[in-house]
């Protein structure tokens, strides 16, 4: 019997896209503070020349992969910054991707064919896209977004890999196009975290799920892992490789400040940067960390106030079902599931591998971060981790004899009603967003928009503190440099070559010289003092733009 639903093509992406467009536009323009500090400052850093002239403007985060920021910088710099909105459309492009790729996923693990969307499905993969990981990133820059296209993609690849989407009937995946498809899992999965590095937490996640993919095919689980990490380091050398090879030209490390109690590099503190804020304090706390979030906090996965039970729920489903079936497995014969036997069966294999995928991701995820943003791509799948528990508890003993169809149908009732419930009890972080009119603006609608500022030949500018330097590709005046003032808590004091050269440069500067800074009556004096910087804030002006209100530029004495 043929399967019903939507064929997945232009059409169903289109309307993807145009639903992840829709939230965007109701959310507003994108304002956050990582734009201000640096999604804007690093492409233009690297597209126009300034490595040679600046010293990290943006601090720490100015030696972080400019890729995934390119094109938004290039759209703000071209006709369409005029139109914000249209901007916000295209950006809104990778959750469009995103929720492609999540509802092929879900078919896969509900009826065994990537290509077919039914409503279970479509309900499944909503339950993770509408998380307050995932829906308030429509639009946005913080580029997690992408990279989750990048991990689930590569998840798909492997799922398909493994046979789980061979239509019954036929024989077996053709092994050069199985093979191409594991290693463009590995690749996929390498390119994410070439462009940013917090994709690490996925790569043990893919290599466990290709384990659990591979058992019961023709290609052990060893060579199938072999063959992902191979596409893995050339999808990581690909996208890094550059980029690392430039930086450590420059400075000795080819992560910059990071890693940098690896690598030694006399311009940085020997230590490894990283940000412990959100880490449980301990076991038990790990252990109970999802429940932490199922009501309104701050400051436990995210600097703002959110609540949301999907992962509570999606993790617990994941514990309970992984656990049942090893329980299964270990008191009977270890069923082999054949590829291409029926779309039950691959849809059963192909529900196991997410679920090894989910517990392995969301492990690694916690151990090194546990920051929000940077589980997109476990959230989207949390629905199919759901939707599993509630056949799997429908089809135990106190049930009494349910049909498959009934255990489907109930399954699709549970998540449909957790959805709602999820949905009302959810609070989503508010990132910075401001209304595409806004009365502030300098200069009419625009995605980005700053009042260029005219300094004289051969200024100096300290960004001094805060989130400014995307003010820097809107200076104006032959011979301008820019310079983010050494922060001890990454750069170390003067005997590391970054500090010193900071400390060289300013003290040493005889043209004009100016400082950008959020609050003139608010910042770091100790830091200011230590550069020999001092300025009147009588001289401070306001920089008019349309991301904050909070930058003004002062000429230091």
């Amino acid at each position: 019997m043929p399967l019903s639903g939507v064929r997945m093509g232009w059409g169903v992406f289109l309307a993807c896209w145009a639903v992840a467009a829709a939230i965007a536009l109701a959310l507003g323009r994108d304002a956050n503070w990582d734009i201000r500090n640096y999604h804007l400052y690093n492409p233009y850093a690297l597209l126009e020349g300034r490595w040679g002239l600046d010293l990290a403007p943006a601090g720490l985060h100015s030696f972080l992969h400019p890729g995934l920021d390119i094109p938004f910088y290039l759209l703000t710099r071209s006709p369409l910054n005029a139109w914000p909105r249209v901007v916000s459309t295209l950006q809104a492009g990778y959750l469009g991707l995103l929720i492609f790729l999540t509802l092929a996923v879900a078919n896969l693990a509900c009826h065994g064919n990537a290509r077919r969307a039914t409503g279970e499905s479509m309900l499944t993969a909503a339950f993770g896209l509408t998380g307050a990981a995932t829906l308030p990133q429509a639009g946005a820059t913080f580029n997690d977004v992408p990279v989750a296209c990048l991990v689930v993609g590569a998840l798909l690849a492997l799922l398909v890999a493994a046979g789980c989407g061979i239509p019954a009937g036929r024989a077996v995946l053709q092994k050069p196009r199985a093979a191409r498809l594991w290693f463009l899992s590995g690749a996929l999965g390498g390119v994410a975290v070439g462009l940013k590095l917090t994709a690490i937490v996925y790569a043990p996640a893919l290599a466990g799920a290709a384990i659990f993919a591979a058992r019961g095919t023709y290609v052990s689980p060893a060579r199938a892992v072999a063959i992902l990490a191979v596409g893995g380091a050339l999808g990581f050398i690909v996208s890094f490789g550059p980029w690392g090879w430039f930086l450590y030209e420059q400075f000795g490390n080819p992560f910059g400040p990071y890693f940098n109690d690896l690598f030694h590099s006399s311009w940085f503190p020997p230590v490894r940067q990283s940000d412990p804020r959100f880490l449980p304090n301990s076991i038990a706390q790990a252990l109970a960390y999802p429940l932490l979030w199922v009501r309104p906090s701050v400051g436990v996965v995210t600097e703002e106030t959110m609540a949301d039970p999907r992962f509570a729920l999606g993790i617990a489903g994941t514990l309970l079902t992984l656990g049942a079936v090893s329980l299964r497995r270990l008191l009977r014969d270890r069923d082999q599931v054949r590829i291409g036997s029926t779309a039950e069966q691959a849809a059963v294999r192909a529900t196991q591998v997410v679920l090894a995928f989910i517990f392995l991701a969301y492990a690694a995820w916690l151990g090194a971060f546990a920051i929000l943003r940077y589980a997109v791509a476990i959230e989207v799948l949390l629905g199919i981790a759901v939707r599993t528990t509630a056949r799997m508890l429908l089809a135990l003993p106190w049930t009494g004899t349910v049909l498959a169809a009934g255990q489907r149908c109930g399954a699709v009732v549970c998540v449909g009603a957790l959805l709602f419930l999820c949905t009302l009890a959810t609070t989503y972080p508010r990132w910075p967003r401001q209304p595409f009119h806004w009365e502030q603006e300098p200069r009419g609608a625009a995605s980005v928009a700053v009042t260029p500022v005219a300094l004289p030949e051969g200024s100096l500018v300290v960004m001094l503190w805060g989130a400014v330097s995307f003010v820097a590709p809107f200076v104006q005046g032959p011979g301008v440099r820019f310079v983010g003032a050494a922060h001890p808590v990454w750069a170390g004091s003067r005997k590391y070559l970054y500090a010193a050269k900071v400390q060289h440069l300013v003290r040493l500067h005889r043209g004009p010289g100016f400082v950008l800074l959020e609050e003139p009556d608010n910042f770091n004096r100790e830091l200011a003092q230590s550069l020999g910087v001092e300025f009147d804030p009588a001289s401070c002006r306001a920089v008019p733009n349309n991301l904050t209100t909070l930058v003004h530029i002062c000429r230091w004495q």
